[in-house]
């Protein structure tokens, strides 16, 4: 890996720290320099301003969580076990608070900038609509009995999923681990544990 592509991937890691710890409009690109240790106008030649570090943050992990989640649906036939480890993997893989900064983003900004988080957007619609086919089906076939439509149940799991960006501390009392286990006996076994 040349020495560019190692600094690029520097960069890209101290942005996602402070981005995670400190939030998007609390970190500037002064701050990122700084993390880095170089100066901010050398930080220019990597990324020209902090949408771009974003994006290029978000997109890999979007492509992640897709990725894997294909590979769930293709190797395994019980649905109960493709929402158990479709929850691990939208977990383990994707930072939520980044899709709530993209969705501001793409609302909050120039044309270019609006046009490019569109296309994360575009990409976490296909995820979704992914969960929404597979839920369809397995409520077609009796895999699930449930009067809520597939929709419903779909923008139930994913918002249970994004919901951690509000209050997981990864040095808190719960792994990610115990979280994905808690969210899917909730998904899959309700409040009364039937």
């Amino acid at each position: 890996m040349t020495k560019r592509f190692k600094r690029r991937d520097l960069i890209l890691e101290k942005a996602n720290l402070l981005f995670t710890e400190r939030g998007f409009s609390d970190t500037s690109l002064a701050n990122i320099a700084d993390a880095v240790g170089i100066k901010r106008e050398s930080l220019y030649y990597y990324y020209p301003g902090k949408y771009d570090l974003l994006y290029d943050i978000i997109e890999p992990q979007i492509i992640n969580v897709m990725k894997n989640f294909d590979q769930i649906t293709a190797q395994e036939e019980d649905i109960r076990k493709i929402i158990e480890r479709g929850i691990y993997n939208h977990l383990e893989q994707f930072n939520s608070s980044y899709l709530h900064m993209a969705l501001a983003i793409r609302k909050n900004s120039r044309k270019d900038v609006q046009q490019k988080f569109t296309r994360l957007y575009d990409m976490f619609k296909c995820y979704e609509d992914s969960w929404i086919k597979l839920i369809h089906e397995a409520c077609g076939r009796g895999d699930i009995k449930s009067k809520t439509p597939p929709k419903m149940l779909v923008y139930s799991i994913l918002g249970l999923c994004n919901s951690l960006s509000s209050w997981y501390r990864p040095d808190g009392d719960l792994s990610l681990d115990h979280v994905a286990r808690y969210f899917t006996d909730i998904v899959l076994n309700g409040i009364d544990g039937a």
